[in-house]
């Protein structure tokens, strides 16, 4: 029988007593593996309010309410009360496992903790922590606090862990000395799931639709959608934008001034129980960004057999490298709207689609990745005994 563990983990931020789920895939991994281990959430920054609280499913969560604290010594300031609150913790009742979800200011935290304390520690890259683009102001590497907080993190984890293969190569690239283990986060696929009666699409019938799905904001450059949307030979094509954002306005007079504005919905941020069925109305997911860690929106998509196409980032290579999508290699909209083009013709799309839902339910099922961070755990903890 596998052994329960007491596991700190500590995040950026996490529900409210009341509220909804602050990070939907991380949290409902979690809850998945509190059936089998002693959690205690550590909520470094959000919600801004100070106190110990049972979350939706009685997870206890030890909110530290530092979401004002800026600059150096704001990032000091929340590594010291991070450290220090583990160590109360672990004083009441001892800790096997420390995990910081974000390789910057949780993943400081957890490795400077864990030296403290003599423990091992896991520390997950889950964004931007280790990028660093000017052009966007976009990546906690364009600060010295955030290079500063991941340096820490990464210098002092026992393992690092990556959501995608992509990831897991620019990592090992720079920090070749870093143990580093590929531990995506899951989706039920119950709830995400290919239907055979898929719901009626919110257009005219006969006429293909892509979707977008994301904040708009510009490391998801919405601009790129737009332009390559415009450029697009398919006939009866529609595009749904699901998300909002800083950029909406903007974009709404890009797609007037593109000509597209009738083709195009502007749908607003849609509530994740309904994005299944959002997927499984589009022929196409598409995706623009920048930059992805793992990208839960296209392994939900993916679950729901619909392919991905656009920008090679986070887990888009590996659905393009089994036929579940296309990854361009540039940001043209000429060569993103080719690609798009080309996955509509006659039922590509459809076989690509099958090609992702077999990939998610082979590498992304929620049971499967929950074992496998349980795994990661006692694997730290088998080392460091």
């Amino acid at each position: 029988m596998t052994r329960r563990l007491r596991v700190g983990v500590v995040v950026p931020g996490w529900s409210g007593p009341d509220g909804p789920p602050a990070l939907p895939a991380l949290q409902e991994q979690l809850w998945r593996l509190a059936a089998d281990h002693d959690l205690r959430i550590v909520a470094l920054r959000h919600p801004p309010v100070r106190g110990t609280w049972p979350d939706a499913t009685g997870l206890q969560v030890n909110g530290l309410g530092l979401g004002g604290r800026a600059g150096l010594v704001g990032r000091a300031a929340v590594l010291g009360e991070g450290v220090r609150a583990l160590q109360r913790l672990h004083a009441a009742q001892p800790f096997d496992v420390l995990h910081g979800f974000w390789a910057d200011e949780p993943g400081a935290v957890v490795a400077t903790a864990a030296r403290v304390l003599r423990l091992p520690a896991l520390v997950s890259v889950m964004g931007g922590e280790l990028v660093g683009l000017p052009a966007i102001g976009y990546g906690a590497a364009l600060g010295r606090g955030g290079r500063w907080t991941a340096a820490t993190a990464l210098w002092g984890a026992s393992l690092v862990t990556v959501g995608s293969s992509a990831l897991f190569r620019a990592v090992a690239e720079r920090e070749p000395e870093v143990p580093l283990r590929l531990l995506p986060l899951g989706v039920d696929l119950d709830r995400f799931a290919a239907g055979d009666a898929a719901p009626a699409p919110r257009h005219e019938a006969g006429s293909r639709e892509l979707l977008f799905a994301g904040s708009l904001v510009p490391v998801k450059d919405p601009v790129l959608l737009l332009r390559a949307f415009a450029r697009m030979r398919t006939p009866e094509l529609r595009l749904t934008v699901a998300g909002d954002g800083t950029l909406r306005p903007d974009l709404e007079r890009l797609a007037e001034r593109l000509g597209v504005a009738d083709r195009v919905r502007f749908a607003g941020a849609i509530p994740r129980d309904a994005m299944p069925d959002r997927y499984r109305a589009a022929d196409l997911l598409v995706v623009t960004s920048w930059h992805e860690a793992q990208l839960m929106v296209a392994v939900e998509a993916a679950a729901c057999g619909t392919a991905v196409v656009g920008t090679s980032v986070g887990v888009v290579p590996e659905l393009a490298a089994v036929g579940g999508g296309a990854a361009i290699v540039g940001r043209s909209p000429s060569e993103l709207a080719a690609a798009l083009d080309a996955a509509l013709c006659d039922d590509r799309a459809v076989a690509m689609g099958g090609a992702a839902r077999a990939l998610a339910a082979h590498r992304w099922g929620s049971d499967r990745t929950a074992a496998a961070m349980a795994d990661a755990w006692h694997q730290v903890l088998r080392r460091a005994t």
